[in-house]
């Protein structure tokens, strides 16, 4: 006869339990994040969770201290840059690329990471230094690469194209941030993204005197 399984003593979660413990609290956060600008609370995460409230205030005490963990989730990876669209016209390219960058600043995950620092903006010098690596490292380097060949090409004069790289990447923040406060409210992206490409390339093109003091 088989001897019956050993019954567990209750104490310390194993590895995997704990582990399991944390996607749901980390996934039933993210909906409610995601659905829910405002009214997110400790309560209704342990419900969405199903997980009980002695379970999840053993780990995280408060709510600040369980959207710090959702926000060291979001940001623990590393994001390949971005890359830039093909083409045999540099400012369709251009354009083409401010529009991808305007759609991933508009998603979902990005969302709830402003929800996030609006709930509880102690948070953010947490989290700053990881937020302003990955914007460098996905966004801002390939435009400047991007810019640099452009110069080397002839194709524009030469100029500070880590200076262009950072004001185009601003830009556009600017404008998924004033889409996020302006939630559900049917916006056509088209119109900023042309608006934007057509500074940017003239800006780019402008000759050596436009740069004097």
């Amino acid at each position: 006869m088989t001897d019956a399984p050993t019954a567990r003593r209750p104490g310390r979660p194993r590895r995997e339990e704990a582990g399991d413990i944390e996607k749901r609290l980390m996934d039933a956060a993210m909906q409610m994040l995601i659905q829910h600008s405002s009214g997110v609370t400790m309560n209704a995460l342990i419900t969405a969770s199903g997980l009980s409230r002695k379970t999840v205030y053993a780990r995280y005490p408060n709510m600040s201290a369980l959207l710090l963990s959702v926000l060291r989730q979001m940001l623990d990876f590393e994001m390949a840059p971005l890359v830039m669209p093909e083409g045999p016209d540099w400012r369709r390219r251009l354009r083409a690329f401010i529009g991808i960058l305007l759609d991933e600043m508009s998603e979902p995950h990005a969302h709830v990471l402003r929800r996030i620092l609006l709930m509880d903006s102690s948070l953010f010098e947490e989290v700053k230094p990881r937020i302003e690596q990955l914007m460098v490292d996905r966004y801002i380097n390939p435009l400047n690469a991007f810019f640099t060949d452009l110069v080397e090409r002839d194709l524009i004069p030469p100029q500070d194209t880590m200076f262009a790289a950072e004001t185009l990447m601003q830009m556009v923040l600017q404008e998924a941030q004033r889409c996020f406060f302006d939630d559900g409210v049917d916006k056509d992206s088209s119109i900023f993204v042309c608006k934007v490409a057509r500074l940017i390339c003239g800006g780019l093109v402008a000759g050596p005197d436009m740069l004097e003091p």
